[in-house]
């Protein structure tokens, strides 16, 4: 994507909208939303035209944590308690994770990149952090260790103009690994300098 372009003026697909429906199509069978609000808010979903006018259509029926689309570029933070990030959500060109007594995981199997080259910090005390990535990412762990461990599993990438994500930081007495399933989803990019996963 451009240079300085806001995530939530990336423009939304059929994909993104759907999730966002599912969403809808749940509440108003338990109730929470009678037919006339469901009409209304599909209505607002199908005229969206970019990410961020989907959020504000399910900020009252589900926690931020698990909204169909997530803009937020917030860092991963598990401290003393398990934290998570998965599903649609923003990864910044910069993306910072801790663990301390818990476990951090981050999957990036459906998320949106706005950047090729994404960095992220993963650091860990007496903690965990978990990053899954789709094949075909070129996956660079980097950092220090005392008493702990940094890997990855994922397979070395040959292919010009893959994604990049380079892992830094420090673990001690805890462990950062990055893992990518046998098969699942590549990273493509779609339009102009989008890059998703779909």
């Amino acid at each position: 994507m451009s240079e300085g372009v806001p995530s939530a003026r990336l423009r939304a697909s059929d994909a993104d909208r759907e999730r966002v429906l599912e969403v809808l199509r749940a509440a108003a069978e338990d109730g929470r939303l009678d037919l006339s609000e469901f009409d209304g808010r599909v209505e607002q979903v199908h005229r969206a035209r970019t990410l961020g006018e989907l959020p504000p259509i399910t900020a009252d029926l589900l926690p931020p944590e698990a909204q169909p689309i997530r803009l937020g570029t917030e860092p991963v933070a598990a401290l003393f308690r398990n934290e998570s990030r998965s599903g649609r959500w923003v990864v910044p060109a910069e993306q910072l994770s801790f663990a301390l007594f818990a476990t951090a995981e981050l999957d990036l199997r459906d998320a949106l990149l706005v950047r090729n080259h994404v960095r992220m910090t993963a650091s860990t005390l007496f903690g965990r952090v978990r990053v899954r990535v789709p094949e075909g990412v070129d996956v660079r762990v980097r950092g220090w260790s005392f008493l702990g461990r940094r890997a990855t599993t994922t397979r070395p990438v040959r292919t010009d103009g893959a994604p990049v994500l380079e892992v830094q930081g420090f673990s001690l007495f805890g462990s950062v690994r990055v893992s990518a399933p046998k098969r699942r989803r590549n990273w493509l990019g779609r339009g102009r300098g989008r890059r998703e996963l779909e």
